[in-house]
């Protein structure tokens, strides 16, 4: 006899959070993902197209762009000075 209590658990699938229902921090990191991906296809992401996406005021979606673009420029220079860390302990 099988133990039916015993089967594997499968995780539910999770399903997406629309941008708009995320908290600021996790919109910046959203917009970050769109601002990158519009600079490998050549094109801009303007505030107007992000306050479409986020469902927000044009202000703020300029705000998010701004935002997004400070944590991409923090995250390179991160990348940059990678090499530079000391490896003593």
């Amino acid at each position: 006899m099988v133990d039916q209590g015993a089967a594997a658990r499968v995780p539910e699938p999770r399903a997406e959070v629309a941008p708009e229902d995320l908290p600021a921090d996790q919109q910046i990191k959203k917009v970050a993902e769109w601002l990158t991906e519009a600079q490998r296809s050549g094109s801009s992401l303007p505030g107007a197209e992000v306050a479409r996406r986020l469902k927000v005021s044009p202000r703020t979606g300029q705000r998010r762009v701004t935002q997004a673009e400070e944590l991409l420029e923090e995250q390179r220079r991160a990348q940059g000075r990678g090499h530079l860390r000391s490896v003593r302990q």
